[in-house]
């Protein structure tokens, strides 16, 4: 599994890194079911994960995107949700897609086969800012205006429970249009074209302490691209019994980024994480970085056995 890990970076790493439509989230690996159906009700029970960013702090119509995500297993079968809000400028993305994932036995592992569907609205604001006047471009829509297509993805999604996972996704397949002409006498129209995205993750939990869980190593890795971009992202957590964690993650020409968090023992199940990028390519010159939160919460669906006594009726 190293070997897999250091062979699909190397691999990845040779492609320019460029913003694509999908927004990025740092703490990825706390976030599979939004890019993988196939990882739908992994973790065996009910999990729920929100996350927030705030990209390019220092920027005014900076990226900020917000994602929740909730999926539960019953026996081989897995259901999830996901809602996902971007917003950029003056451009507004939701999407909203349902989940649903069939696990099968394979070796000392788990295999989970997957498929989403749902939506995808776009709409623009009536505030675009440019040097030359946006009337002079039809293509720019001078009053508000929203579109909303169909959706769909697959995914596999392989893991050996606190050893490895890797998986293998595409989202957006139908490749749908979205088109609207501007709101009321306004000028100019929306055009736009989802485009194909594919996924690949992969993760390792080396345990260093020898077998007490008490110091865990976690790399992993997620390479994302479009056919026309590709981005590849780095990282690597820490994890002192099972409670407290610290990282770095590396975002091919793009950022670095430090992580932390916390499993809260009181609330068995609650993590709180935290990170923080530090921009390397041109953007940081004009950015104070980007910060992202995450909650996310997991229980057992399973309700505990029922101890029952029974009195001989030879003893009153």
């Amino acid at each position: 599994m190293k070997k897999l890990l250091i062979s699909t970076a190397f691999l990845f790493a040779g492609f320019a890194a460029s913003a694509q439509q999908d927004a990025q989230f740092t703490q990825n690996m706390f976030n599979k079911l939004s890019v993988n159906p196939g990882s739908a009700g992994h973790n065996g029970g009910i999990c729920g994960t929100f996350l927030t960013r705030t990209q390019w702090v220092g920027f005014d119509g900076r990226p900020q995107t917000h994602l929740f995500s909730a999926d539960a297993r019953f026996s081989r079968h897995g259901v999830g949700l996901t809602i996902f809000q971007d917003k950029l400028g003056i451009e507004s993305s939701l999407i909203a897609k349902g989940a649903y994932s069939f696990h099968l036995p394979l070796g000392p592992g788990e295999l989970g086969i997957g498929l989403e569907i749902g939506m995808i609205n776009k709409s623009f604001g009536a505030g675009f800012v440019a040097i030359d006047d946006p009337l002079l471009d039809p293509s720019i829509p001078n009053s508000s205006t929203s579109a909303i297509t169909f959706d769909a993805g697959l995914g596999i999604y392989y893991e050996i429970k606190d050893k490895m996972y890797v998986g293998i996704s595409t989202l957006h397949l139908p490749q749908s249009e979205l088109q609207d002409v501007a709101d009321g006498d306004g000028e100019g129209a929306l055009n736009y074209a989802s485009s194909r995205h594919y996924y690949i993750m992969a993760g390792y939990d080396w345990d260093v302490s020898g077998g007490s869980q008490k110091w865990v190593i976690k790399p992993s890795i997620l390479a994302k691209t479009d056919a026309a971009s590709t981005q590849l992202d780095i990282n690597a957590l820490a994890v002192y019994n099972k409670i407290v964690w610290g990282g770095v993650s590396y975002r091919i020409q793009d950022a670095v980024a430090i992580l932390a968090g916390v499993s809260i023992p009181q609330v068995p199940g609650l993590k709180l994480g935290v990170s923080y990028d530090l921009t390397t390519s041109a953007v940081g010159d004009h950015s104070s970085g980007s910060l992202e939160f995450m909650i996310k919460y997991c229980t057992s669906i399973v309700k505990p056995t029922k101890r029952e006594v029974y009195h001989s009726v030879r003893f009153l």
